[in-house]
């Protein structure tokens, strides 16, 4: 069964259990190594490598992370230095210097932005670590040469499984970091462009689109502004909690009614709809009017009605965004001044 990616990452059992396995996999192949080169100290190395790998199961599922987290550096810091002392840099042994540094910095931001646990590990303190421990390989290789001596065969073997492994650990983490970019950017988005009590989209979005139009495509727009009738009445006898679901519901119903509209909140209780007369006529408008004065609201056993006035007007290229919406926005106070309950598209009061 596919795990989803959020679930998984946001999981730091399933997330160690997994990097515990691969490791059991590597010492298994490196234990064969060993004892196929008669590498007996090598051997007895990674026996206690292995077992202490295997008690980090243990470790896991008591959910002591910091303590798996120190015995898997342990583990790889120790691995790295002996073995590339005992077979030398041909192995490749020491290039997980690359995937120790990457992988602490990786794990304190999993343990930050999942866990709330930012000290979970020091990634300065890994560096450093794994820096000593490759300059001890080197070095010792420099001046003495490698331990044990192996076949040309098996040396490459061990160089390619080692330059994989550390780029796959590498294509992870990026993979990762990438995918976590990606999911701030859009939660960042949706803050900033979409009303979070109604869902709809929001003044700024709107302005946004608006700018993103030309002239020629504006051509055949047309504008509404909707306004909730006597809305604070709402408020101030059934309560603001009331005022919010009477505005989700009235949202929803235009959202639904004009699905082939942008409809946004253009603030407190009024929304703004923006659409193509090609894809939806102004005439929708009556009917969205209808379908909310039709509306049975029930709020904790209230029975709630309201009605809406709308304003609307068309866009013509001798004025700007600003007074487009001004216009709209003066027919909506028409109506409201007269009668309300009613979509305004023509009237000849001026200002």
């Amino acid at each position: 069964m596919k795990i989803p990616y959020k679930k998984f990452m946001s999981d730091p059992q399933k997330l160690s259990y997994m990097f515990n396995t691969v490791l059991v996999g590597c010492k298994i192949l490196f234990l064969t190594l060993f004892f196929a080169g008669h590498m007996v100290w090598m051997e007895r190395v990674e026996v206690f490598n292995f077992v202490l790998t295997i008690v980090g199961y243990v470790v896991i599922r008591k959910k002591m992370l910091r303590l798996w987290v120190f015995t898997m550096y342990f583990n790889i810091v120790e691995f790295m230095t002996l073995s590339s002392i005992a077979v030398g840099f041909g192995f490749g042994f020491q290039l997980y210097t690359i995937s120790m540094i990457t992988g602490a910095y990786y794990i304190k931001y999993v343990g930050s932005r999942f866990f709330g646990d930012s000290n979970i590990i020091k990634p300065t303190l890994v560096a450093v670590c794994a820096t000593i421990s490759y300059f001890i390989g080197y070095t010792f290789n420099r001046i003495y040469g490698p331990v044990y001596k192996t076949d040309h065969r098996v040396e490459t073997f061990f160089f390619v499984f080692n330059s994989l492994l550390v780029i796959a650990v590498l294509v992870f983490y990026m993979s990762t970091f990438s995918k976590t970019i990606d999911e701030t950017e859009n939660k960042l988005a949706k803050m900033a462009l979409v009303d979070k009590l109604t869902g709809l989209y929001n003044r700024h979005y709107l302005l946004s689109r608006l700018d993103d139009l030309n002239k020629e495509e504006l051509s055949d727009y047309w504008i509404a502004i909707l306004d909730i009738d006597n809305f604070k009445k709402v408020n101030d006898v059934y309560g603001h909690n009331c005022g919010d679901y009477v505005l989700k519901n009235i949202a929803e119903t235009a959202r639904d009614e004009c699905s082939e509209c942008t409809v946004c909140r253009w603030g407190g209780e009024e929304f703004i709809i923006l659409a193509s007369s090609g894809r939806c006529p102004d005439s929708i408008l009556e009917s969205l009017r209808e379908k909310i004065s039709g509306l049975h609201m029930n709020f904790e056993e209230q029975d709630i009605h309201v009605t809406v006035t709308i304003g609307t007007e068309k866009y013509s290229p001798d004025r700007n965004v600003d007074a487009w919406i001004s216009e709209a926005d003066r027919k909506l106070y028409f109506g409201k001044n007269n009668g309300k309950n009613q979509v305004v598209y023509v009237t000849n009061v001026q200002e």
